[in-house]
């Protein structure tokens, strides 16, 4: 015998009317959480997306000054006997400025032969040449700056420099990243604010931030900055905060 022949045509009839209703409400509850998983998903779909901008003005706090010269003789011998006295007397001038001796890195010595390109004798005390030079290297940003400008100190020691360059750096970058990095995301989220503000939406959570490569330049400038004391830091964020 059949189940369905234990029932009455009524009970049947029953029966069946609530099988479809139990049916109808879990079509109505699941269309309810599909339409709020759309609704959700469309929510976290929408964001804006911006950038933040932080620039701060710093000191350098190394600086590396480039001193090199030539010595000249008759032979190679004589002529870097001759480059070492100069040494001798350029890192002492160099030590009288205020200096220490740790600060001071001796560049290797080369020396060449002179050669006069028209053809004719070269002078015999000047038939070979050494060249060289020290580096200063030193946090003592002031005193290489105010030393640069004092080329007749070494003019007065009968130092005759070919080249004298200056290089300042900013060492200390982890020590501004975070405030850096927490305006440069204030300053996101304030675009954000008026972006939402003129396009009738609120701003939300935030979903995503990428930081960007710190850049050092000159205060004027994008380029040039190993050559100021003064640099400017320079950050750039993607932030995106997703809109209600």
């Amino acid at each position: 015998m059949s189940r369905s022949a234990l029932y009455s045509p009524r009970q049947q009839s029953g029966i069946g009317l609530l099988g479809a209703v139990i049916l109808s409400a879990g079509v109505v509850v699941a269309g309810f959480l599909l339409a709020t998983a759309v609704k959700d998903f469309r929510k976290y779909d929408q964001f804006i997306e911006v950038r933040g901008l932080a620039e701060e003005v710093v000191k350098s706090d190394k600086a590396s000054w480039n001193l090199a010269f030539s010595a000249y003789g008759e032979t190679p011998q004589a002529a870097s006997q001759a480059w070492v006295k100069q040494q001798e007397k350029l890192e002492t001038t160099v030590l009288a400025m205020g200096f220490e001796a740790a600060d001071i890195r001796r560049q290797p010595m080369n020396i060449y032969e002179n050669i006069n390109p028209n053809g004719g004798q070269v002078e015999p005390a000047k038939r070979w040449r050494a060249q060289g030079g020290i580096v200063v290297e030193t946090p003592k940003v002031d005193a290489v700056e105010q030393a640069t400008l004092k080329t007749d100190v070494f003019l007065n020691e009968n130092i005759v420099l070919e080249s004298s360059f200056v290089q300042f750096y900013f060492t200390d970058l982890n020590s501004i990243k975070p405030r850096m990095l927490k305006a440069a995301t204030d300053n996101a989220k304030e675009a954000a604010q008026t972006f939402a503000s003129d396009s009738g939406v609120t701003v939300g959570a935030l979903k995503t931030a990428t930081q960007g490569l710190f850049s050092i330049s000159a205060p004027l400038g994008e380029y040039g900055g190993e050559n100021t004391v003064m640099k400017k830091i320079r950050v750039v964020t993607k932030v995106q905060y997703l809109v209600e």
